[in-house]
């Protein structure tokens, strides 16, 4: 399914230079994702960074179910932003966190080499469970000076949609 995850995305790899690399954990293993042309209603990650960076309205039009998402898509890539993830195997629902690190830790050196063919201006990396691995395995490639936030993005559910939004803008904005 990772091939599949990756197929998708990369129909929204920016074309020139990637300004914005967003790093989160992985695709949810409720079947949506960031990059799928429909909204499932629980597209938090989507909804709030698109919310961030003043694509979509922050108060009032709800994304419903089924919301197509591509012209979004379109103007999110038009602007250099990518979205990759630390993993490609779901693992939201996975109940033990020594798992889920594995996993993660498992797939750090495919993170580096995709970010390294990438070469972004900047990374911001979203989560507190693949901060550290994250951060230290692309320092050691060379990043220090790309990584734009010194500790984690909140990822943007549970009441922290608002913090999330926040520091994305500031952390884009401090770029200007």
């Amino acid at each position: 399914m990772s091939q599949a995850y990756i197929s998708v995305r990369d129909e929204y790899k920016p074309c020139g230079q990637t300004r914005f690399l967003l790093i989160a954990e992985s695709p949810p293993a409720s079947g949506g994702y960031f990059y799928f042309d429909k909204a499932t209603g629980r597209d938090n990650l989507f909804r709030e960074t698109m919310k961030a960076l003043a694509l979509f309205p922050e108060n009032g039009r709800k994304m419903q179910k089924d919301f197509d998402k591509v012209p979004l898509l379109k103007e999110f890539q038009s602007r250099g932003f990518f979205v990759v993830d630390a993993s490609y195997s779901p693992v939201d629902k996975i109940p033990k966190s020594r798992e889920r690190k594995r996993i993660i830790i498992r797939d750090i050196p495919r993170l580096v080499n995709e970010t390294m063919k990438l070469n972004p201006e900047k990374i911001i990396i979203i989560k507190k469970s693949i901060f550290e691995p994250a951060r230290k395995a692309l320092e050691q490639a060379g990043f220090s000076e790309k990584i734009l936030n010194k500790a984690p993005l909140p990822f943007p559910s549970h009441g922290h949609q608002r913090t999330y939004r926040m520091r994305l803008r500031e952390l884009v904005e401090s770029t200007r």
